[in-house]
């Protein structure tokens, strides 16, 4: 019976580090951090440390235009 709860924990850090893989810990960071630590807040997290996409400059490395 325990084996479904885990099952679900770790799929919940797994989306959670999908989530995280574009922050400076990246995937295997937020998905060691939301094993150590619940999902739930590490997911608040990093909605909460993550910049907005208004304040992100992309840059192309092949053109080195800014958008």
């Amino acid at each position: 019976m325990i084996v479904i709860p885990t099952f679900v924990y770790v799929v919940l850090c797994l989306l959670v580090a999908y989530r995280g893989r574009r922050t400076h810990i990246g995937y295997l960071g937020s998905f060691l951090l939301s094993l150590f630590i619940t999902p739930v807040i590490v997911f608040v997290g990093l909605l909460l440390l993550t910049p907005s996409p208004e304040n992100v400059e992309i840059v192309y490395r092949g053109d080195k235009q800014k958008v």
